[in-house]
């Protein structure tokens, strides 16, 4: 995982967490337990700064909503896209 992109670990690591606790709702796929940014950047070696940026880059793209310690996945295809590094840059 280390020699990821950092937006192809955080991709993966919220993939995961979809896969193993997500819950399906109207907005997409919530993790459904509490998760922080900061949780996030520990779980992928990464900083709070970049997964926040990362995150409202894709939230304005349309591929996730976050809010308080919560994500939900609006479009885990394009989610896996990333993850596997065949997203196209923008």
């Amino acid at each position: 995982m280390a020699t990821e992109q950092v937006d192809q670990r955080v991709a993966h690591a919220l993939l995961k967490l979809v896969k193993q606790t997500g819950k399906k709702t109207v907005e997409g796929i919530l993790i459904d337990f509490a998760i922080s940014r900061q949780d996030i950047a520990e779980m992928t070696g990464t900083t709070l700064h970049t997964v926040s940026r990362l995150l409202s880059a894709w939230e304005d793209q349309g591929l996730v909503k976050s809010g308080r310690q919560k994500v939900t996945v609006v479009e885990p295809h394009r989610l896996l896209l990333i993850a596997e590094g065949r997203a196209e840059k923008s």
